[in-house]
């Protein structure tokens, strides 16, 4: 059987990209590091212009054929997939899977999730979560095993406070980031075999997805907000 595509889709402009964006374009770019750990900024959600970004990308989704919708469960993945999909004429099946989560390295990536799906997404597919924190199935080392014996709503805030005190080091490092990513193709190739699937994801989940190594030179697609790509263009790339 002839295996379907796979479409990579990042997600449209956050509330923290957007001030991101606004401090590097006023030439304050060394001040990025304070937004990163700001609690208004866990698990953000997509910024007025993000929104509107979505919108001006559903012509570009609705062409596509889709089966599957494979979305990350940050709230920014999951309403750019709302908006791209909801009434999308093939009415792909849309799941939230934890393996599509961005890295662990500041707020914007510590989930807010508590044991049940958030209100406005409760059409999309939620079967692959429990009641626990998904993170501490995905990144499992000493220190998310201690988080773990928290109260699912204290782990957020916790999370954040340990990253922070972690620096330069990273709970979930570029080496774990890079075996989740390349092991997750196995799961959407599998999917792809029944027919054309789409992955809405993250800038680094995508960066290290797409990561290659040719004698010692590494190479990676770094996506922008909202960009659709199909992965064989990839590897005619390569």
């Amino acid at each position: 059987m002839e295996r379907g595509k796979i479409y990579l889709i990042r997600h449209a402009q956050s509330r923290y990209n957007q001030a991101s964006s606004e401090l590097e374009n006023s030439g304050k770019k060394s001040q990025i590091v304070n937004l990163k750990w700001q609690p208004q900024y866990i698990d953000v959600e997509l910024s007025d212009f993000g929104e509107r970004q979505a919108q001006l990308a559903i012509p570009a989704a609705h062409a596509l054929r889709v089966k599957i919708v494979f979305v990350s469960p940050l709230r920014r993945a999951l309403r750019t997939a709302q908006i791209l999909f909801e009434n999308h004429p093939d009415q792909p099946k849309i799941i939230v899977h934890p393996q599509l989560a961005e890295k662990l390295k500041n707020a914007p990536d510590v989930s807010l999730w508590t044991g049940n799906p958030y209100p406005q997404f409760t059409k999309f597919d939620w079967s692959l979560f429990g009641s626990e924190y998904f993170l501490f199935d995905i990144v499992k080392n000493s220190k998310t095993e201690e988080l773990s014996k928290l109260a699912i709503e204290e782990v957020p805030m916790k999370l954040l406070e340990e990253m922070q005190m972690m620096v330069p080091e990273k709970i979930e490092t570029a080496g774990d980031m890079l075996k989740r990513a390349k092991a997750s193709k196995d799961i959407w190739n599998r999917y792809s075999s029944y027919g054309n699937i789409a992955l809405v994801a993250h800038s680094n989940f995508f960066k290290f997805y797409t990561m290659r190594f040719d004698g010692g030179e590494k190479s990676y697609r770094w996506m922008q907000n909202c960009e659709i790509i199909d992965s064989d263009e990839l590897l005619l790339d390569s």
